[in-house]
């Protein structure tokens, strides 16, 4: 069994080569594959678990929406390729609800290593996402499998914004989970009150139906979470370009969900790096 003392002492090992960048990236990848190890630890079957864990999310969440509720039925835009939409929404979904929850508790849970071992305290939050990252990577060898089977995947000049839309999801996530962690340090009734707000974000997210279900008057307020936009432009530039995109749907105001994952990363950072100074006292 590992000590604390001897994981301060291995991170301050890795936390020696040449550049500080490298040191960096060095000890994030050290921590991502250690914790998503850790994850499995015990499991019968290990990182099977990984494919499992959407596969069975959206075999119950396609009976309910889409046999039981109909969502699929009909011709109007947005339903096109549902089972396709549904997955790519669970995977997505499952990515930051993963990378938030994990990195929550990334400071608040390491206040031993964090007395005994000097390192970029960001580093640890930034490692569980990459944990979380290593799921998703995963879980998207699950999509392509799954759409070369059923089909719905269209790829088409629309397809290269997707990298985009994925970018801007680690910006959301990073942003998130800075903010989280640090305030969690503080206020631990935030790990419930994140429980219920991930609640609500699912499924005012259109993560298990198509966007366009949401009536119309609603559609606009609901369009200016950042959730909710990444899905739908990612559903509209992999699955089908007849789903409407964000911008077909609320027009110009589809600047705000971009602009506030910028201004919440920037935000979280400020915060984070002020409170930092206040960690090792509190834990």
């Amino acid at each position: 069994m590992t000590t604390v003392a001897e994981t301060g002492r291995r991170l301050e090992s890795i936390a020696r080569p040449k550049s500080v960048v490298q040191r960096n990236l060095n000890l994030i990848v050290e921590l991502a594959i250690t914790q998503f190890k850790l994850k499995y630890t015990g499991s019968a079957l290990g990182y099977v678990w990984s494919l499992l864990k959407p596969l069975m999310l959206f075999g119950i969440m396609y009976l309910v929406f889409s046999v039981l509720l109909k969502v699929s039925a009909g011709t109007k835009p947005g339903y096109a390729d549902f089972p396709v939409q549904l997955l790519i929404g669970i995977v997505v979904w499952t990515f930051f609800a993963e990378s938030t929850t994990l990195a929550m508790n990334a400071i608040a849970g390491a206040g031993d290593i964090i007395r005994k071992a000097y390192f970029p305290r960001w580093i640890l939050v930034v490692a569980s996402t990459g944990s979380a990252l290593l799921t998703f990577a995963i879980n998207m060898i699950l999509v392509i499998i799954v759409t070369l089977l059923i089909g719905g995947l269209h790829l088409s000049w629309r397809s290269l914004l997707a990298p985009v839309y994925f970018v801007e999801l680690a910006v959301l996530v990073i942003g998130l989970s800075l903010l989280l962690s640090a305030l969690f340090v503080f206020f631990r009734d935030l790990g419930h009150i994140w429980e219920i707000l991930s609640l609500v974000l699912f499924y005012g997210s259109a993560v298990v139906y198509p966007f366009s279900r949401i009536p119309g008057f609603l559609q606009t307020f609901a369009g200016l979470n950042p959730v909710a936009q990444i899905l739908l432009d990612l559903r509209h530039a992999l699955v089908a370009p007849q789903i409407p995109s964000m911008a077909s749907s609320i027009g110009a105001l589809v600047v705000i969900p971009i602009v506030l994952c910028v201004v919440l990363f920037f935000v979280a950072l400020t915060v984070f790096n002020r409170l930092t100074p206040r960690f090792a006292e509190e834990l």
